[in-house]
């Protein structure tokens, strides 16, 4: 249980220190956490492109198998938050066919773009 709670902190304040940066933008501390999981999302999606199955298997690695250390489940809160998204869609887009898999996964792309751009819009104007 202590090693679940200390592993929850480090991500805390990991995650705090990641989204110190941008306030040089103007996107203030609670926003500035959508905007990291949009951009993280966009990165492992940007990855599920070329190798699905392997942030796939990344994330269940990270998230569903027991944790034993105190970074384990820093790691899994961590993958919870940055990746959980970009995960379940790419789940859902495994079982499609090949050419729609990879045209869905670019489609995805583009929305979390998208999403991103009109997120820092938002704060800019």
């Amino acid at each position: 249980m202590q090693k679940k709670i200390v592993g929850l902190i480090i991500n805390v304040v990991i995650w705090n220190l990641l989204a110190l940066p941008l306030l040089g933008v103007d996107i203030p501390i609670p926003s500035s956490y959508i905007a990291m999981m949009i951009m993280i999302n966009g990165i492992f999606a940007f990855f599920s492109i070329f190798i699905q199955r392997g942030v796939i298997v990344l994330y269940e690695s990270n998230v569903f198998e027991e944790p034993e250390s105190i970074l384990d489940y820093a790691f899994k809160y961590f993958a919870i938050l940055s990746s959980g998204i970009n995960y379940y869609i790419q789940v859902l887009f495994r079982r499609m066919p090949f050419i729609i898999n990879k045209l869905a996964s670019v489609l995805f792309l583009i929305f979390l773009i998208l999403v991103g751009s009109m997120l820092t819009f938002i704060f800019t104007y």
